[in-house]
């Protein structure tokens, strides 16, 4: 893997300004910047939005994708068709531009980059989030590609076992603890594995990393109650369970 093996999903804070989104490449080490499709439309069409506070300008953001420095992804239908549920289920206290860019981030297996502070605190209260680990690592790829490979490797027990225990009604209150008892030895290895490739680095910034877990399982249950889907689409979104946050490290 190079360093433009990685990449993030851009959050909102990213993008308010010139010199946030140049902070941001250089916190990736060169790796890709995307944005859900549906926040670009929406700009593009009104040139001018704010979310929570923050607000982005068409002619900025633009510009950073006709020079190819932002990548503008589409969101699976059923991936946004969840994103509003999940938008109705919290009475819209969590923006639907961060739920896309969340299960975008979810879809495609890479954190969302974010400058703001209290996004996980939001899922938290909101949402019923909870943290299932947290590292640091210096703005090398090295480093990233190890905190990235956790992610992915998370996600798939954080699917099996939730799409496992669907149906018993508390699949996901058991989940950090389940997979911070089976996963311990591998999590605090990984992290001393990045702190050593951050020590050796020279790279002065630094990204710490959340591994989020948040409830889809009523919205999961209820698809397959209805055999809306057939269960293999229901085991693959259950992965979409996990999410990776990503905050410049003070």
């Amino acid at each position: 893997m190079t360093a433009r093996g990685f990449g993030a999903i851009c959050d909102v804070s990213v993008l308010v300004d010139r010199a946030s989104f140049e902070r941001a490449q250089q916190l990736l080490d060169g790796g890709e910047l995307y944005l859900p499709a549906a926040t670009y439309s929406w700009l593009a069409r009104d040139k001018l939005i704010a979310v929570r506070g923050r607000t982005l300008g068409y002619s900025l953001v633009s510009q950073f994708v006709r020079d190819r420095e932002l990548l503008v992804v589409y969101l699976p239908e059923l991936l946004d068709e969840l994103s509003r549920r999940l938008l109705f289920e919290v009475e819209r206290n969590v923006p639907l531009t961060d739920m896309r860019a969340l299960m975008l981030a979810a879809h495609i297996r890479l954190p969302l980059l974010t400058f703001d502070e209290g996004v996980v605190e939001r899922l938290r209260e909101h949402v019923g989030a909870r943290t299932l680990w947290q590292l640091d690592a210096h703005s090398d790829w090295s480093a990233l590609r190890e905190a990235l490979e956790l992610y992915r490797e998370l996600a798939g027990d954080v699917g099996s076992y939730i799409y496992k225990n669907l149906n018993d009604g508390h699949a996901f209150e058991g989940l950090v603890d389940e997979l911070r008892k089976q996963r311990g030895d591998s999590l605090r290895a990984t992290t001393t594995a990045v702190r050593k490739l951050s020590q050796a680095c020279a790279n002065p910034g630094g990204l710490s990393f959340r591994y989020v877990t948040w409830d889809l399982t009523p919205l999961l249950r209820e698809y397959l109650g209805q055999h809306v889907l057939q269960p293999e689409v229901v085991r693959e979104l259950c992965e979409r369970a996990l999410l990776l946050v990503a905050n410049p490290r003070s």
